[in-house]
This record gives C-alpha cells, sequence and structure tokens, in this order.
C-alpha cells in the first residue's frame, strides 16, 4: 500500500501529492520517499499538469523522518547512512526540479524533513499557526548540503543559521515575514489560498510558465555552482560530516531525549 495519494483537481490541471501516513504525522519513511519521487516523476511527463500541491493529510504536514529507520540507519554505520540518505536527496531533487511550480500546502508542523520538503517546492502556503523548522542540532542529525543552500536562498544566511544552529522554530506567520512561504492564511483558508494559487497558476500561458519555472531553477543552479566551484572537496567533506552524525551516539540520544520528553546530553561523540 502506497504511503502518498495521487489526485486531479481543475480537470487534471493540478496534481495533488499527499503525504499518508496521518497515524504517524506524515514521518518520512524510505518507502514514502520513494513514492514521492516516484510521483513526481511521473506526473513531470505530463503535458495537461500545470501546477502541483505537496500536502500531507491530518493535523501535520510531515514531522520529519522516521526515527524507527533513523535509529536503523545509525546503527548501520556510515555507509549505511549514505544509502539512507539517497531515498531522501531523490525526492526532494524530483520536486526541485519538476516542470511546473509545486505549491506545498502546510499545516501544523513541518519540520526537518517536513520543511525540507517545503524549501524544494517553488511556492508555499501556510496556515499562521504553523510550525514550521528545521531541529536537527536538538536531534544530532546534518542536513543535506542542498538543503542547507535552499535554506539560505529562501531566508538568508542569519536566519538560516539561527534556524540550524539552535533548532528555531517558526510560526507559518513568522515565515511569511522571513520568505520562507509566499501566503500565511488562518488555518481554515487553508485550502482556499492554495487553491487560489494555483488557479492563478493554471488560467497563465503553459509554456511561460514552464519556461519561467526553468529559468529560475537555472538561477538557482547557477548560484550553487557558484559555490561549489573549485571546491568539490568541500562538499565531500560536509557530507562526510553527516554521515559522521547519522552514525553518532549524539544523534541516538537527540531521539531518546525527544521520546522522553527532556533535554538531550550531547557529547560530541
Amino acid at each position: 500500500m502506497s504511503a502518498i495519494r495521487v489526485e486531479r483537481q481543475r480537470s487534471g490541471g493540478v496534481a495533488v501529492v499527499t503525504l499518508d501516513r496521518p497515524d504517524q504525522r506524515n514521518a518520512l519513511s524510505v518507502e514514502m520517499l520513494d513514492d514521492i519521487a516516484k510521483a513526481f516523476g511521473d506526473l513531470a511527463v505530463k503535458p495537461e499538469v500545470r501546477a502541483g500541491v505537496l500536502a500531507g493529510d491530518g493535523p501535520d504536514f510531515c514531522a520529519g523522518a522516521d526515527f524507527a529507520e533513523l535509529e536503523q540507519a545509525r546503527a548501520g554505520g556510515a555507509g549505511i547512512a549514505l544509502d539512507f540518505d539517497a531515498p531522501f536527496r531523490e525526492a526532494l531533487a524530483a520536486i526541485a526540479t519538476h516542470p511546473v511550480p509545486v505549491v506545498a500546502k502546510i499545516q501544523g508542523r513541518a519540520l526537518g524533513g517536513g520543511c525540507q520538503l517545503v524549501l524544494a517546492c517553488s511556492l508555499a502556503v501556510a496556515a499562521e499557526d504553523a510550525v514550521i523548522g528545521i531541529p536537527s542540532a536538538r536531534l544530532g542529525i546534518v542536513i543535506p548540503f542542498d538543503s542547507v543552500e535552499r535554506l539560505v536562498l529562501a531566508v538568508g544566511p542569519r536566519r538560516a543559521g539561527e534556524m540550524l544552529f539552535t533548532a528555531r522554530t517558526v510560526t507559518g506567520a513568522e515565515a511569511l515575514a522571513w520568505g520562507l512561504v509566499n501566503r500565511a492564511v488562518p488555518a481554515d483558508g487553508l485550502d482556499a489560498a492554495t487553491d487560489a494559487l494555483t488557479a492563478a497558476i493554471v488560467e497563465a500561458a503553459p509554456l511561460s510558465v514552464r519556461a519561467s519555472k526553468r529559468g529560475v531553477d537555472l538561477v538557482v543552479e547557477g548560484l550553487a555552482a557558484a559555490v561549489h566551484a573549485g571546491g568539490g572537496h568541500r562538499r565531500a567533506e560536509f557530507d562526510m560530516m553527516a554521515a559522521e552524525a547519522l552514525g553518532s551516539e549524539d544523534l541516538a540520544e537527540g531521539i531518546a531525549a525527544f521520546r522522553e520528553r527532556r533535554r538531550p546530553e550531547f557529547g560530541g561523540r
């Protein structure tokens, strides 16, 4: 049984991909990540689709990674950790490189991997009381470099640093002020606001929208290329640091502290 649902709206013009593990707060499992990558890959070759929506069923958009699978990755060591990371990167890339704009519809929590899904989308609409952030420092995780780039481009280096260094979360209303989302509305207006935004996209000239989407992507890719120019070893160094964190004792402590609702005691190991 798939961990997501794919539906069509507006005579097929809008494709809605819904994370469908509400009992797990739509925590990202490897199965779900594979399903996300496949869904957006399949939709990418359908010219009748003019806009996409990424949503979460239930009270939360996505509360982050599946802790059980994170623990399995940690137990497997750094090599397994890198393999575990691949489905997540593929899912984010399938969203970010989609040929038409994808709108994130955010209610409740969008934390960790959930916030990174939002960053991979072209546009985002959030409930004013949504809780958005990447509390990786509170768990002992290092997020992928591509997600760091997207966060810095969205909110700037100082605000990105505050979110990553202190595990700060922001409300939907604060996310609007920070440039993390395009709209922040009362929770009961989230569906209508998302529909209005996708309707505006669908009613626009399809070739213009697709070309503009590619143009925006090329600018982002160009900025990323400038960062990477002559520094491939730096990216590799970052990836190894991320893998080391995923296999660390600190990650085990961070997950345990979260489950036990206490402050973690990290040792840097």
